[in-house]
């Protein structure tokens, strides 16, 4: 007999809560949720900017399991015209209890990864898992489906909603063209629908995020939006923090952060960014991988090798880097480094960077690889090898280094 599970009367009583407040505030509410193995937030991201421009609009970016938007519902006092939530998951049913928090109205799909290897082995039980969003949507909502995607095109048939469909390719309803990226320019691109075409101008660097930035648009559309509103709500727009956001760093040089995560499928079309960037010099520097399977030692060292083709030096900064010195040679003597410490990273850096020069910081986030952005901040002294906190560096208020480590895991 299979076992029901049981939750505390805290925990009962807070959703009981939170249900409340949905009945209460978001009665006539427009609910948007975005799911997908990369890009989902700052598809949530994007989206959320257009619809705040156009009614009250409350965006639930970042933190996307049910416990938080069941948290994020009882802090509601007002109504909002719009809500758009990102979903994550992490485990197989955590879609499902996503939903029974919030019902969404419109469902958006980015991409389908391998970001939860361990959990669900394949893009196929990842896209099952992720498909569930769509197979809950209402008759009369809509789902918003990458068609560049053939695991989220299949969603299509799991639903009775209507489809809207963006990409890339041909015969799509939301189509991105045109697309323009090479660094030091910012990402522009035309974005078609029906008969009207926009040009969408950003601050965003490299063309990794035209997905997200399509989902938004198509979203948007689907919300009741007109094309032109998207483009001028997306002029200009940077990305969420440690999404590939921009920096620029006391010694002149150009920091791209790109250190949330790192799920190793990703992280190869993250450092050809910086194939056909035009900078005085082309750093890329890498922390730890995750989901990789198999032999993650020949996998660093692959990497390695990939980044020396598209950048000037590559930087390998952790525990991990001890794969990459098997393939250090004295060619690459001034081309590849390695460095145990995150400290003596840093110092390197801070050192050797020249004016303009372009520097891609890409890790999953148990590392914080943001302090090689950080590490310059007056009083700034964390350096700790590993952090359990979710947070970035600057928000962390042990990164002065005063707190009890007992109290603070960074």
């Amino acid at each position: 007999m299979r076992k029901l599970k049981s939750y505390s009367p805290d925990r009962l009583w807070k959703e009981c809560r939170a249900r409340w407040h949905r009945f209460r505030y978001l009665r006539k509410t427009k609910i948007l949720a975005v799911t997908g193995s990369c890009g989902k937030t700052t598809a949530t991201y994007f989206l959320g900017r257009i619809l705040g421009e156009c009614g009250p609009c409350y965006a639930g970016v970042h933190r996307n399991t049910s416990r938080a938007i069941y948290k994020n519902m009882r802090k509601m006092r007002t109504s909002y015209r719009y809500l758009v939530q990102e979903m994550g998951v992490g485990f197989p049913g955590d879609m499902a209890k996503n939903i029974r928090a919030l019902p969404p109205y419109i469902g958006i799909v980015t991409t389908i990864g391998l970001d939860h290897y361990t959990s669900f082995r394949n893009r196929e039980g990842t896209a099952a898992e992720k498909g569930t969003l769509i197979a809950a949507l209402p008759p009369s909502g809509t789902a918003v489906l990458n068609a560049d995607d053939p695991h989220v095109m299949a969603m299509a048939s799991q639903t009775q909603a209507s489809i809207l469909t963006y990409g890339c390719s041909e015969h799509v309803d939301v189509r991105g063209s045109a697309i323009c990226s090479d660094w030091p320019q910012r990402l522009s691109l035309n974005v078609t629908y029906g008969d009207r075409s926009v040009r969408v101008e950003t601050g965003l660097f490299g063309d990794l995020l035209v997905t997200s930035l399509l989902a938004a648009i198509a979203g948007a559309l689907a919300a009741g939006v007109s094309l032109a509103q998207c483009a001028a709500s997306l002029h200009g727009v940077e990305s969420f923090p440690a999404r590939l956001s921009i920096h620029r760093s006391p010694q002149g040089s150009w920091m791209i952060n790109d250190t949330f995560k790192a799920p190793f499928w990703s992280v190869e079309r993250t450092v050809g960014l910086m194939k056909n960037a035009v900078a005085p010099r082309k750093t890329v520097v890498l922390g730890v991988f995750s989901d990789t399977g198999g032999s993650g030692s020949r996998k660093y060292r692959a990497m390695a090798k990939l980044a020396l083709e598209v950048a000037d030096r590559v930087v390998f900064v952790g525990p991990n880097a001890a794969h990459v010195r098997k393939i250090q040679t004295a060619e690459l003597a001034d081309r590849l480094f390695t460095f145990d410490g995150f400290e003596t990273a840093y110092r390197f850096l801070a050192d050797t960077t020249i004016q303009n020069e372009l520097v891609l910081l890409k890790s999953g986030s148990i590392y914080h690889l943001e302090r090689m952005l950080r590490g310059h901040e007056e009083g700034f002294n964390c350096w700790r090898e590993t952090c359990s906190e979710k947070i970035d560096c600057a928000d962390c208020p042990n990164r002065f280094g005063t707190q009890s480590a007992d109290r603070f895991d960074c």
